[in-house]
């Protein structure tokens, strides 16, 4: 495993975790979070896979951003140049929660050779109720921001601060390794474009077109997840996908499936990519 260090506020945090060998796979977390929620799936994907999972720019550990550049082209701009300096033309994608969005704006751009994402808010219009909603949550959740940046780590590591999150990240919140819960209040915590992106998401909409998706794609739900991914709208999107994008059903896990099952989307996860070279046009 390679981990490259910097000093961030809170606690020292790597900016990546690489490790493994075989075909390439870039796994992208959700808005305020960071690598550290990949880690256990990483380590299992690592026996057969080339894994690369970064912490999105502006996000605790990872690269400087711009406020300016906290919408989901310029995150995925910083991606990008992660993907130059690592000689990755193209991999394969994964991305939970606004890393979906990421992975579909590099699928756009003509990295991507796959794409998974795990519940991305699929269907999502503009301005929707729903979008509403997750702006409030995360409104509200700024208070344990600052209430973190106050009394430090006496705060992420009390499991009643703790509880609210992984209430909406888990299923099982007693599957969550406990320093992967404390890291997600740091996370939160310490994100320094916390505002600044949620202004940009709301500006530019959080719109996924599954028409112009090329790249073999599925789209992973999970049974507990915040998002009502099972409303008529999504479901007539999800009812009508051509050959090379498929549903997948994540039984029994929340939003941030990786925290409490990383064994069980680690296998849906291979299924992925053997799904993804089946449907790759050959040459």
């Amino acid at each position: 495993m390679s981990l490259h260090r910097s000093r961030f506020r809170g606690k020292l945090m790597s900016a990546f975790v690489r490790e493994g060998a075989g075909e390439p796979v870039l796994l992208l977390h959700g808005f305020t979070l960071s690598h550290h929620v990949w880690r256990a799936t990483a380590t299992e994907l690592s026996a057969e896979y080339d894994i690369l999972a970064p912490t999105l720019p502006g996000h605790w550990g990872g690269s400087p951003l711009s406020k300016h550049d906290g919408g989901v082209r310029g995150i995925a701009d910083g991606i990008e140049r992660q993907l130059d300096a690592i000689g990755w033309e193209t991999c394969h994608i994964v991305g939970n929660s606004l890393g979906g969005h990421i992975a579909f704006e590099l699928e756009r751009r003509g990295r991507a050779r796959s794409v998974a994402a795990i519940n991305s808010g699929i269907g999502a219009k503009r301005f929707d109720t729903n979008g509403i909603r997750v702006g409030l949550l995360f409104t509200l959740q700024f208070r344990l921001v600052l209430a973190t940046r106050m009394f430090g780590d006496r705060v992420a590591t009390d499991p009643r601060f703790q509880k609210p999150v992984l209430a909406n990240s888990a299923h099982d919140l007693t599957a969550v390794d406990p320093d992967d819960a404390a890291d997600m209040v740091r996370a939160i915590a310490y994100c320094p474009t916390y505002l600044s992106s949620m202004l940009a998401f709301a500006r530019d909409g959080l719109v996924v077109d599954l028409d112009q998706v090329r790249a073999p794609t599925s789209i992973m739900l999970s049974e507990f997840d915040i998002y009502p991914n099972h409303a008529p709208r999504i479901r007539q999107i999800l009812d009508h996908l051509p050959n090379h994008i498929r549903e997948v059903a994540l039984p029994g896990v929340g939003h941030i499936p990786m925290l409490e099952a990383p064994t069980q989307i680690a296998t849906a996860l291979r299924q992925h990519f053997s799904f993804a070279k089946a449907n790759t046009p050959p040459g």
